[in-house]
């Protein structure tokens, strides 16, 4: 190990100090680069041919740099043709112009192990990610930026949280959910940890492979897609140093509207009132609703902002008091007000963003430093994620054919979790956000207060009495060599080794959990999580051009990846005091402590090869292939081969095209096929089965009063890999001179040998074993389309746009004898009565033959029942929706049963739910659902548009999801009265009532799940299409005109204003409509997005 990390170490010295040289005896040339309608074509390539020489223009189109005397100048720029000019004589300044290329797409697309190719030759699926995405708004992780920058990819924000981290599939996944997250390698290695902690501002592109013919070269662990992302290197004849910096403001916005305290207390104390099973003696105890609260010099004993009136309390009516008519009686009440947002939110919250880098080279080398720190607050109090990344890329030309490339980089991140105590952001956005407005969090005179108890009550009451000390720290550090053997041929080989660290401490502190009682078990704990990789490949690259036609490249290699996991923690309680963390304070006595260890060990040993080929650039052939051996397979199962090709035809190169459709300017067809594996879903020793010596309560095994093992977990040495094979053919296109590129592709992928646990029977001992279970197809179409809608000389308008339709498909099932195989499913009727007078039924969602999955039922809502009379005598519902399980009937009905029948028994009247009969057979059962849809997103994608005068430009990024359907699972619990106290939304203020006979919502009554269920049962009540828009980002910039910087140290100024994730539009009233719930009811549906307005400074020098 001290031998490899010599030899990085001594690699990086190569590289660092070399490059502070500068070339000599060159002459300085500069100009500037327009294309033909006068505009200045920013970040063109202008390079010494030859040479890695070079640099590139700026915002104004102009460049210099130093060149040999006598060289070829050459200046190229994706979507132009390339131009050179020899510099001869005393010439030293040119003004060029660029034509764009109407014959081919110029733009360099990473294939992986150091391949590119020109989208021209593209025989596959590879989409470039554009620089806006990252370089506009402000993000904890770049994953959360890519919703709908890539046709096919499908990224959703399941949390608005600093510390969250986005669910991103492509194509629809490979799991049974539609889940599955693409492979992401950075700068050729694998990123385990994905897009956490990687700085946004050091990405230079990314591409993102989607089809097996590309994915294949990396096998086992990209059958759900290949996200590569490549850092920013220096360019050479270009030093420049950059700075960017954001400050924003990050505000707490949910669609969901609660009652105000008048509301509240008026809805609330009638329910009570009127609900026949509700305590009337509530009403006037000690209670958010009740009138027992009594004011008095310790007011902590005091929990509810509501009393009965009494003029010997109207001092209070200036310390934000108020009175009101007490709905249920004669009297006053008084009341104040509580804004949860005020002690539970911290909004605003602040964002920071500063990035500092710094570049340059000449011909011999190049260098990329960077500094940056991020900080985003969270909406929770005291909630945070704050990340550091140094990164450092350089290369160097040791010998004419001998070239360093060396890489470190090291990424600090801390955070913080959810405050102590919560249950999920799902609660605390929920269930502490819906307290009763009576909630007394602080006094007359400012004291706070904790209110009811520490779980729904201040949260910033017990802020200090959670001390948390959470860390990551990354360590990548690169080192490959490149040797020239001879014209075309290259010999690469490197090492690349990760380290992810993550410690974690905190103590509970003595804390109050309600008004009388405190927790003082003082629990304290350490962990410590280390996962070391290391990455060792050699490849062999042969590319040459025979007989000016025949372009030929062809690539070899190996791979060695070793994974090593280490694992430690302890736990205490009962120190002391609580002013210190340290374990060995805690009490050692039986229960009080609690150690664990961990270790884990998983290699990969790979071989790999890809060959491309075209005919003068119209005809293309590519074939990949990887042979892959795993450590945690077993057997004959342990290798797996996995082969990729595809073709293309660039048919807009053929002379029948060219001089019959001059608007074509660019045409190809492409079409691949490929195979990929998986093994994610095994543990490194899962196959190997495993051994306990205790069971699941923590209760030893003995033998003989002497430690035994006993199996926990079966060998299972058949498993084969899962298997993924895709085929699809597409179409690129470009108009007009390229003005419009569009694409469309259709894919069929299809996942076989599935992972599923499957389920034994108890006799065996054992719960589940995993095994290959059934094949999973998504098909879907893609369409691209990119336009520059106006060039003109102080204006320009680009717009992109990208739309993918996505179904998934269960396929194949182990037989259980079952129809459709079927796992899982909800039954219901289909309305047809068959001959022997019962009633069809099918089931609907879980896993099923031939049937999408993720489907959404529910109770068909068919209004209100106006009167008791509307109510036919012979109702009965049996769903069983009911808490107590309780038959409703009619009220005729209900009278008429025995004393002893009607505590099994209640009743439906005016103003509850009607729900449809689906078999017309007089009953509601749960079989009288109806099927509602998919919960899974046919349509999706983004689009987003560029508008530029002169040094001002605006902006705008959107995507969408379309053709799927959402629960609002909050809304129940909330106007359901689920908590007994709770506040309910303004739904209610139009709920039935016999002053509001023609409510659209049931009427409200204390808990409803001890009544008739009106809200507690899943019913397309709340049932909403989840068809969104989301506005994610607007920004205006400005940079200063060149002429006022060309007497300075500075390049470029530019100020922005961006506004990011401003909302949705949508039907559905949720906080995180990306996501599609379908539980009955919860107390919240989750941490939606803040709405963040941003403020940003760049400078170049």
């Amino acid at each position: 190990m001290r031998k490899h990390f010599l030899f990085l170490m001594v690699s990086f010295f190569l590289v660092a100090f070399p490059l502070l040289a500068g070339a000599q005896g060159r002459v300085t040339v500069t100009g500037s680069v327009k294309d033909a309608g006068d505009l200045p074509v920013i970040a063109a390539t202008v390079f010494e041919k030859g040479t890695t020489n070079g640099t590139s223009t700026d915002a104004d189109g102009k460049f210099s740099f130093s060149m040999t005397k006598g060289a070829t100048l050459v200046v190229s720029c994706v979507g132009y043709e390339t131009v050179e000019v020899k510099v001869v004589g005393n010439k030293t300044n040119f003004d060029l112009v660029l034509k764009e290329d109407a014959l081919a797409l110029t733009e360099v697309v990473v294939t992986g192990y150091g391949g590119t190719q020109r989208r021209s030759k593209l025989t596959n699926s590879i989409a470039k990610v554009s620089e806006e995405t990252f370089s506009v708004g402000v993000f904890a992780n770049p994953g959360q930026a890519l919703s709908g920058a890539v046709s096919g990819l499908r990224v959703v924000n399941t949390s608005g949280s600093p510390n969250a981290t986005p669910s991103i599939s492509l194509r629809g996944g490979t799991n049974w959910d539609g889940s599955g997250e693409p492979l992401v390698i950075v700068d050729g290695m694998l990123r385990e940890s994905g897009f956490q902690d990687i700085n946004p501002e050091d990405i230079a592109s990314m591409d993102v492979l989607k089809d097996a013919g590309a994915t294949a070269i990396y096998g086992a662990r990209a059958s759900n897609g290949v996200i590569f992302i490549t850092t920013k290197k220096g360019s050479a004849g270009q030093s420049q140093i950059n700075f960017k910096g954001r400050v924003g403001l990050n505000y707490y916005y949910s669609p969901i509207k609660f009652l105000d305290t008048e509301d509240y207390l008026t809805y609330m104390r009638k329910a009570y009132n009127e609900t026949p099973w509700a305590d009337k003696g509530m009403l006037k105890a000690a209670q958010p609703f009740g009138t027992g609260n009594v004011y008095g010099e310790d007011g902590s004993k005091m929990l509810w902002n509501l009393m009965a009136y009494d003029p010997k309390y109207d001092f209070l009516l200036s310390k934000g008091w108020k009175t009101m008519d007490d709905p249920v009686g004669n009297g006053k009440l008084m009341y104040r007000d509580t804004d949860f947002k005020s002690y539970n939110m911290n909004s605003p919250a602040l964002t920071q963003d500063y990035n500092v880098n710094m570049s340059g080279g000449n011909d011999k080398g190049h260098y990329y430093a960077s500094f940056g720190y991020n900080k985003i607050e969270g909406m929770p109090i005291n909630m945070y994620n704050e990340r550091y990344n140094v990164l450092f890329n350089g290369d160097y030309m040791i010998t004419p054919w001998l070239k360093s490339i060396s890489s470190f980089s090291y990424n600090r991140g801390n955070w913080t979790p959810m405050p102590y105590g919560q249950q999920g952001e799902a609660n605390y956005f929920g269930r502490i956000m819906s307290m009763p407005p009576t909630s007394r969090f602080e006094d007359e005179d400012g004291n706070m207060l904790l209110g009811s108890n520490s779980g729904d009550g201040n949260q910033s009451y017990n802020a200090d009495k959670f001390w948390y000390d959470y860390q990551r720290d990354k360590f990548t550090i690169s080192q490959n060599f490149e040797v020239s053997l001879m014209e075309g041929l290259k010999l690469k080989g490197g090492a690349s080794w990760f380290l992810n660290e993550t410690v974690q401490e905190y103590m509970i502190k003595d804390y109050r959990t309600n008004v009388n009682s405190y927790n003082r078990t003082r629990t304290t704990y350490a962990g410590m999580n280390r996962y070391f990789s290391q990455t060792y490949n050699a490849t062999l690259q042969y590319e040459k051009t025979l007989f000016d036609v025949h372009n030929v490249d062809v690539l070899l290699g190996t791979e060695i990846y070793d994974r090593v996991y280490r694992g430690f923690s302890a736990q205490g309680q009962g120190a002391a005091t609580d002013d210190f963390a340290d374990l060995q304070l805690t009490l050692n006595g039986e229960g009080k402590r609690a150690i664990d260890s961990s270790h884990e060990r998983q290699r990969i040993l790979s071989y790999f090869g890809r060959l491309n080929y075209d005919y003068d650039s119209r005809y293309l052939l590519s074939a990949t292939f990887r042979y892959d051996g795993y450590s945690s397979l077993l057997g004959d199962n342990r290798w797996g081969f996995f082969p990729g090709v595809s073709a293309g035809w660039v048919f807009g190169r053929e002379n029948f095209v060219t001089d019959n459709l001059s608007w074509l300017s660019f045409g190809k067809l492409r079409a691949s096929y490929g195979l990929n594996g998986n093994a994610s879903g095994i543990g490194a020793y899962t196959l190997q089965g495993a051994y306990a010596n205790a069971d699941s309560k923590g209760n030893k095994y003995f033998y003989s009063s002497n430690a035994a093992f006993r199996i926990s977990a079966l060998a299972n040495p058949g498993l084969k890999w899962e298997r993924t094979r895709t085929a699809e053919i597409g179409v690129d296109l470009g108009f007009l001179q390229n003005k419009i590129n569009f694409n469309a592709t259709y894919y069929n992928r299809l996942t076989m040998d599935k992972y599923a646990d499957f389920t034994l029977p108890s006799t065996t001992g054992f719960s589940s074993v995993k095994n290959n279970n059934g094949k999973y197809r998504n098909a879907g179409l893609e369409f691209e389309i990119a336009a520059k809608v106006m060039r003109k000389k102080d204006f320009s308008w680009d717009v992109k746009a990208n739309i993918a339709y996505n179904k998934n498909k269960v396929v194949s099932l182990p037989d259980n004898g079952l129809p459709n195989n079927r796992q899982g499913g909800t039954e219901i009727y289909t309305g047809r009565k068959l001959a022997d007078g019962t009633y069809e039924t099918i089931f609907v969602g879980g896993y099923q033959e031939g049937q999408e999955p993720n489907q959404l039922t529910a109770y068909q809502f068919e209004g209100l029942w106006r009167n008791d009379s509307d109510v036919p005598d012979t109702y009965i519902d049996r769903s069983g929706t009911n808490y107590k399980g309780l038959t409703i009937y009619s009220k005729a009905k209900y009278d008429s049963l025995t004393d002893a029948e009607k505590t099994k028994a209640w009743y439906v009247g005016a103003g509850d739910a009607k729900w449809k009969d689906v078999n017309g057979d007089g009953v509601i059962d749960a079989r009288d659902r109806v099927k509602i849809g998919n919960m899974t997103p046919h349509w999706f994608g983004g689009f987003n548009t560029t508008l530029n005068w002169k040094g001002l430009q605006f902006y705008a990024r959107f995507d969408y999801a379309l053709d799927f359907w959402t629960y609002d699972q909050a809304s129940p619990w909330y106007d359901g009265c689920g908590q007994g106290s709770y506040n309910a939304t303004t739904n209610i203020l139009d709920s039935w009532s016999p002053e509001n006979p023609n409510g659209k919502y049931p009427k409200y009554v204390w808990a409803d799940i001890f009544g008739v269920s009106n809200y507690f049962r899943q019913s397309t009540l709340y049932v909403f299409k989840g068809d969104y828009l989301a506005i994610r980002e607007l920004s205006l910039s400005y940079s200063l005109p060149k002429v006022l910087l060309d007497k300075t140290f500075l390049k470029n100024v530019t100020v922005s204003v961006t506004g990011q994730n401003l909302g949705y539009i949508t039907a559905a009233p949720t906080n995180t409509p990306e996501v599609a719930r379908s539980n009955t009811y919860a107390s919240g549906d989750g941490y939606g997005l803040p709405r963040t307005i941003l403020f940003g400074l760049d400078l170049t020098f």
